[in-house]
């Protein structure tokens, strides 16, 4: 009776260590398909920015080529003439076209509106006296409405902390908990919050914060969940390397807790 007990016993213990053997085996072969899809994802993420470095490089130089041409000769009977306030050329042709530049800073209360003023020849205000440019006072309203939170009132003698800044290559959900901690003491401001996420951000996340508006973002919590949204899929695509090392079966730590961890 006691062979077949110990017998038994032994077999268990056999068929665990070659289970942990097993286990420990799928374990590394996974720990190495997420380390060559994460080489993988840098490669192909390096590839596609030599790429736009090059479609830059080549759209650039084309640029400059274009700008090289007999355009500089025109005009040269006409330096001697003068540009009357009232005078209308005969041949537009050869005047650039008028491209109204609208300058639109993001100003605080207390500043002046924004000015449209044309460019090309004759534009600066000294030169047309006689039909100035009136500002748009209408635009004014519109600049709130860039605002996703417009009534905002910064607290007083609030700096800014220093964020890692988030450009959507890596774990949302680490950035927003960084970003929490970060902003300890104002996590009940929700608009506070909402305003200053915009600082954590950089490149395309940034550019993706500049496309909401106030009708998708009424909470903290709104902005978290189209955040998460937009970027969870980053989450299965780069694993961390914090992510890879709880992955490892911890010195101490009997198989069955690693087995049900």
């Amino acid at each position: 009776m006691d062979q077949r007990l110990e017998k038994l016993e032994q077999m268990q213990k056999e068929m665990q260590e070659q289970l942990q053997a097993q286990m420990q085996e799928e374990l590394v072969r996974i720990q190495q398909e997420m380390r060559d899809q994460l080489l993988e994802s840098q490669k192909n993420m390096l590839e596609s920015q030599n790429n736009m470095m090059s479609q830059l490089t080549q759209l650039l130089k084309g640029g400059s080529d274009k700008g090289k041409g007999p355009i500089g000769d025109i005009g040269n009977d006409n330096d001697d003439s003068a540009c009357p306030t009232s005078f209308t050329p005969v041949n537009i042709q050869t005047q650039p076209p008028r491209v109204s530049v609208n300058v639109k800073p993001l100003y605080q209360a207390g500043t002046s509106a924004p000015v449209n003023f044309p460019t090309g020849s004759c534009s600066n205000p000294e030169d047309n006296v006689a039909n100035p440019t009136i500002p748009d006072f209408d635009e004014v309203e519109g600049e709130k409405e860039l605002s996703l939170v417009p009534d905002l009132v910064l607290p007083p003698k609030f700096k800014m902390p220093e964020f890692e800044r988030y450009n959507g290559t890596s774990c949302p959900e680490a950035h927003i908990t960084m970003f929490c901690r970060r902003m300890t003491g104002y996590v009940n401001n929700d608009q506070f919050l909402i305003h200053c996420f915009q600082d954590s951000l950089t490149g395309a996340a940034a550019k993706w914060y500049n496309q909401l508006s106030r009708a998708q973002v009424k909470s903290w919590n709104d902005l978290v969940q189209a955040f998460m949204k937009q970027y969870d899929h980053v989450t299965y695509i780069v694993p961390d390397r914090i992510t890879l090392q709880n992955m490892e079966k911890r010195s101490g730590e009997s198989f069955k807790k690693y087995a049900q961890r």
